[in-house]
């Protein structure tokens, strides 16, 4: 009888909450699939759970410490596993330069390495400057692949002709948001003011200050309207600069900010919003945008990094530029007065959500690109 093969084993890092965000969402849902049915499969935290969101990527002695400890924890698990490949995740900043030295520690034990960056190119590389992007290089000629969130990265095979690229787009668990859709497509010519809704970081970076002057301009064309900001803020006080804005440029409680909120009550704010914004200045592909798409909504957002791989303009929503509030303003405008469109685009959101951007459907991919990567040691050694 012939011996059942052994499946490939693989050490996955990265973070899983708390903090919650968008990476701590995917590893998390990730780890929940059946790729642990379909690979051997150890998973190592190598990011600090004690952080706040705002530290992420800083140069801090708590982070330094931190990465420190992450690294001999990751040491640790590869000794344990024995991985065939290492899958390990990276952002920008201290980010990047520990899991930089977990790309070392798993060469120097014999893995194969696939990087996966959580971030955009611009704020990698191509935003950098020649002496990071040499270095980026360097790291990046030692891996045996990288998994490219976006066709954005399609761009670094220039810089990088011998690069395996692998182009595997975030994806979420799709049930949690089923209930959301059915009850945004069931409801039409709902009263009340106009609501429009961001959750994510806050601050400049992500487009928080142009979303205050946005709303300025969709009031003064006498939109009853309201702003709802969910989140933590990216950099520590820019949400005090941001409240300070608010009072300034929008009369009354028309632009409001949360905290971060999850589960059942973020929910609550897919449900009852009617178009969802995402105004970023560089994005990868935020896990908050599938989600919206998943809950059944129209999407404003801006044609960044990975925006357009899940926004298809005048579809399941409107592109615009980065940094251009009048454009934002004539977006959402426009949704607001034309229902029929608006409905349709939160028909194609859904569906697009549906065929494209469940877990499940990631599973057979990174499998896929395990066996690869596996097969390339074979045969070039």
């Amino acid at each position: 009888m012939q011996k059942k093969a052994e499946k490939i084993r693989v050490l996955v890092s990265g973070h899983i909450s708390p903090p919650m965000g968008g990476v701590a969402a995917f590893y998390e849902s990730l780890l929940a699939s059946s790729l642990p049915e379909k690979v051997n499969l150890r998973f190592v935290l190598t990011s600090s759970q004690k952080r706040e969101l705002a530290s992420s990527g800083a140069f801090t002695l708590f982070n330094l410490s931190s990465a420190f400890a992450d690294c001999i924890r990751f040491t640790k698990a590869h000794l344990a596993h024995r991985p065939q490949v290492s899958h390990i995740p990276a952002t920008f900043g201290l980010s990047f330069l520990k899991h930089s030295a977990c790309v070392l520690i798993a060469k120097l034990l014999g893995s194969r390495v696939i990087l996966h960056p959580h971030c955009s190119l611009k704020t990698l590389y191509t935003g950098k400057s020649s002496c990071w992007q040499r270095f980026f290089r360097l790291i990046i000629g030692l891996v045996d692949g990288v998994i490219a969130l976006s066709s954005e990265w399609r761009q670094l095979c220039e810089s990088c002709p011998e690069l395996s690229m692998y182009q595997i787009a975030n994806a979420i668990d799709l049930s949690p948001y089923r209930e959301a859709a059915r009850e945004q497509l069931a409801k039409r010519h709902r009263s009340g003011p106009f609501r429009v809704f961001y959750i994510g970081y806050l601050g400049k970076a992500k487009g928080s200050f142009d979303l205050v002057d946005t709303a300025k301009l969709v009031l003064d064309e006498g939109l009853d309207a309201v702003f709802d900001l969910v989140g933590d803020e990216l950099t520590t006080g820019e949400r005090a600069l941001l409240n300070e804005r608010i009072r300034r440029v929008v009369p009354g409680d028309r632009v409001r900010l949360h905290p971060g909120v999850f589960d059942a009550r973020k929910l609550d704010f897919f449900r009852n919003a009617d178009v969802f914004i995402y105004p970023s200045h560089h994005e990868g592909m935020p896990i908050a945008v599938i989600e919206a798409m998943a809950s059944a909504m129209a999407i404003v957002a801006t044609r960044v990094g990975g925006l357009p791989d899940l926004v298809a303009d005048g579809q399941n929503g409107i592109l615009v530029e980065s940094e251009r509030p009048d454009q934002m303003a004539s977006a959402i405008l426009r949704l607001a007065r034309d229902e029929k469109s608006r409905y349709s685009m939160q028909q194609k959101s859904c569906q697009i959500a549906g065929e494209r951007f469940g877990m499940e459907q990631r599973v057979d991919q990174f499998v896929s690109v395990y066996g690869a990567v596996c097969a390339r040691k074979r045969t070039n050694r």
